[in-house]
């Protein structure tokens, strides 16, 4: 590995060139360990060549930290085939944004919020009614699907849905909110099954686990006024962050296609490596599958966000109008003729006039970069590096693993975070097993066990792959 510089880096592992951000501050021992799992992770180029693909670029964002199989916040491209280990089973994973009119950060102090938001994510109060043709549309055209087969009738929360303002807020996703496939992967054919029947989903609409939450916070800094307008943000503004996936579909892509791989193993040859030329057909449900994660998690974000929103709403008496800001998903590939583009933990980064015909196509594509809870989050703007594959970090990055979290991080007395249960409920008094379990739980996500925001921030802002619009302080986060 070449001698560190305070910003960017090039390594040279297992074959590949890597160029990486690295946050300030950051430990050499941590980099090191991170850059190790990479080289694991990576398959050698002859592995690649044997499959006729090869590995075109290699790049880490400053929240580069260790993970199994794969370290998170790293891009790769690859020709000629797709790498599904380095995407796992959260495929869809990302970010949600929204701006609560006319709502007063004084407002979310009520403790009504805190009830609402627990009854609707934790205690059967979703109320996501769907039909067989919606979850349909869903899998197979994501987003503008959904809204289509919605058209025809709602239910329950939906009732409430403006469609046309929906419809208006396709150009502020990723892709418009929908991942191109061909049809519905098999495994998913009960849940699909057409009807015209609403039934309440028991899994769209919920937060995960790990470190995906729901987050209400405000502006309280705004570093670039014209992004800003475009976003629909100003000092003060109350903000709705959403970090969730494809739960349950994407562990099934992930699980299925991992076995089918190793299935189909040849001894002398790297399995990882799924082949768009010589496994045409398992490439190809791979890519659907993926695609249909992808929709699912779209639509997750989205009745999430719309679930938020009818909390803060009950809490305050009055219905509360919102936009939408931006959505992108994190972790992912990104098909482009034979190249395929890798995102594992990094979001989306292009730059001015990568988006036509959208709010910010003269601005830079809005990057959503969460801290930790209490570190709140940046607002950016890509500005479509090239030589960091149109990438940004997707977060401060864990600093402690969650076991190291459990034993060494505070909580800190501050924090506002609402869970399944009620820590000051009375029935809880007399367990302390039960106080216990929650209070190390919190201790996984809580600030000490990642790395401070800005210390991720500003080292892109240096190595010109992002521009800083806007930061929003968090109130209250709502954690599964």
């Amino acid at each position: 590995m070449n001698a560190p510089s305070p910003i960017c880096r090039t390594s040279n592992i297992a074959g590949h060139v890597v160029r990486s951000v690295v946050a300030r501050d950051e430990p050499e021992q941590a980099f090191s360990r991170s850059i190790t799992d990479l080289a694991n992770a990576l398959p050698t180029p002859e592995a690649l060549a044997e499959k006729n693909a090869r590995l075109c670029a290699v790049a880490t964002t400053p929240d580069f930290h260790p993970g199994k199989p794969v370290p998170v916040g790293v891009i790769a491209d690859v020709e000629g085939a797709v790498l599904p280990h380095m995407i796992g089973s959260d495929i869809g994973c990302g970010m949600r944004m929204l701006v609560l009119h006319d709502v007063s950060p004084d407002e979310l102090s009520t403790p009504q919020l805190d009830w609402h938001l627990r009854h609707l994510f934790f205690q059967g109060g979703r109320d996501i009614a769907l039909t067989g043709w919606d979850r349909h549309a869903i899998l197979r055209e994501g987003l503008p699907g959904l809204l289509d087969s919605l058209q025809r009738k709602t239910a329950g929360l939906l009732s409430k849905l403006d469609l046309s303002q929906s419809w208006a807020d396709l150009e502020r996703h990723s892709d418009n909110g929908v991942f191109a496939c061909e049809g519905v992967d098999p495994d998913f054919a009960d849940y699909t099954q057409i009807d015209n029947v609403h039934r309440r989903d028991a899994i769209l609409g919920t937060i995960g686990g790990g470190n995906h939450f729901v987050e209400l916070g405000y502006v309280d800094h705004v570093a670039d006024g014209a992004f800003a307008r475009a976003a629909g943000l100003r000092s003060s503004s109350v903000i709705l962050v959403v970090h969730s996936g494809s739960l349950d579909f994407g562990q099934r892509v992930g699980t299925a296609t991992k076995d089918r791989l190793r299935s189909d193993f040849k001894a002398g040859r790297d399995w990882r490596v799924l082949s768009m030329e010589t496994q045409a057909e398992l490439y190809k449900r791979y890519m659907n599958g993926h695609a249909n994660a992808v929709n699912a998690a779209f639509a997750n974000r989205f009745f999430i966000g719309q679930a938020a929103v009818e909390a803060v709403a009950r809490a305050l008496g009055r219905e509360v109008e919102h936009r939408l800001v931006y959505d992108a998903p994190h972790n992912t590939v990104w098909e482009s003729g034979n190249i395929v583009r890798h995102r594992k933990g990094a979001c989306p980064a292009r730059g001015v006039g990568a988006l036509p015909a959208s709010p910010y196509e003269w601005f830079g594509e809005p990057v959503i970069l969460p801290g930790s809870m209490g570190d709140g989050t940046w607002l950016l703007a890509g500005r479509g590096s090239a030589a960091f594959l149109e990438s940004s970090a997707h977060g401060a990055g864990r600093k402690l693993s969650r076991q190291e979290a459990r034993s060494h991080s505070n909580i800190g007395k501050t924090l506002r975070v609402v869970g399944p249960v009620d820590p000051q409920s009375p029935a809880l008094q007399g367990r302390p097993d039960i106080m216990a379990d929650i209070h190390a739980r919190l201790r996984e996500e809580a600030p000490a066990a990642y790395k401070p925001i800005d210390s991720v921030v500003e080292p892109m802002v240096e190595a010109g792959m992002i521009i800083k619009a806007a930061r929003i302080k968090p109130l209250v986060t709502v954690k599964g």
